[in-house]
């Protein structure tokens, strides 16, 4: 049975449709709150196993940290209800569990505030690193600094390991990202992180055979790399208010598809490598769809 660890931030998200965009002295007024979201999982590690866990890959199992809080158990809960193991999970005594609230803009812009609730300085417990020593992938999504290090120190020769790019320099330094770079099996990144990764990919220098690059561009699709072969897929695209982890839950289906071997005459197919990732993500987006209209007729 494949194992794939992924490891990142956790998250409970607070979802929120305003009626405008929010400023000092101003009362701004909440649209909607759909009762499912408020908190509702989140944080890449469970976007990416949630998508694994309904591709079929039953041991996707998130590494990450929480509080010893009632938010703590609610996050449990979640990944429970979802068929998510939560043996990668450290409660941290006395912390609080990250939050986010995600406050959509008529305009379909979000203002994010997330509390990471956390100690500086987290970094894998004994239980984790050797659960990342054994998986046969690990996914690393945006986590703390410490960790980054800690993953590729943990993990064997042989474990394939898949990069979910997010810029962000505060935990992911440039040396960091260029380690990330020589050793991914796959890196998922968006568009506008393309000259981010080709940095990371230079100071690399060279590329891991068979390393897979996908580069996605919202509704238009995405384009899938491999031994300098490039093929664009298209996908079919779907209005929803709140896209958070649809990015997250594209990566895993692509990590499903590879984890189970998508071939064409013994070679990765790698349309239906991306297929596959659309469809993770379309997915979520339609129950999201869903979930929208359920609230709207409520109110």
């Amino acid at each position: 049975m494949t194992t794939i660890a992924i490891t990142g931030f956790a998250s409970l998200d607070h979802v929120a449709v305003l009626d405008g965009s929010p400023s000092a002295g101003r009362t701004t007024t909440i649209l909607q709150r759909p009762q499912d979201a408020w908190p509702r999982l989140g944080g890449g590690p469970a976007f990416v196993a949630m998508a694994l866990v309904a591709d079929g890959i039953a041991q996707a199992i998130p590494v990450s940290w929480i509080g010893d809080d009632a938010a703590g158990d609610a996050y449990r809960d979640q990944l429970a209800a979802r068929g998510v193991p939560d043996r990668g999970l450290d409660a941290v005594a006395g912390a609080r569990t990250p939050v986010s609230v995600l406050a959509y803009e008529p305009d379909g812009g979000c203002i994010c505030l997330y509390d990471p609730g956390m100690p500086a300085g987290l970094t894998l417990s004994a239980a984790q690193r050797e659960l990342v020593g054994t998986a046969d992938w690990v996914c690393i999504t945006i986590g703390p600094a410490a960790v980054n290090d800690a993953v590729l120190d943990a993990i064997r020769p042989g474990t394939r390991l898949a990069w979910i790019v997010k810029h962000d320099p505060r935990v992911l330094s440039v040396a960091q990202a260029a380690r990330f770079a020589a050793r991914a099996d796959l890196i998922c990144f968006s568009h506008a992180e393309a000259g981010f990764v080709r940095a990371a990919l230079a100071g690399a220098g060279a590329a891991r055979p068979g390393q897979v690059l996908i580069e996605t561009r919202g509704g238009a699709g995405a384009t899938i790399t491999r031994d300098e072969r490039s093929i664009a897929v298209s996908a079919e695209p779907l209005a929803v208010t709140d896209p958070t982890g649809a990015g997250d839950s594209f990566a895993g289906g692509v990590l499903a598809a590879l984890a189970k071997g998508e071939t064409d005459k013994g070679e990765t197919d790698l349309a239906a490598v991306v297929r596959s990732g659309h469809a993770a993500a379309r997915r979520l987006l339609l129950a999201r769809q869903t979930s929208e209209n359920e609230s709207a007729l409520r109110e």
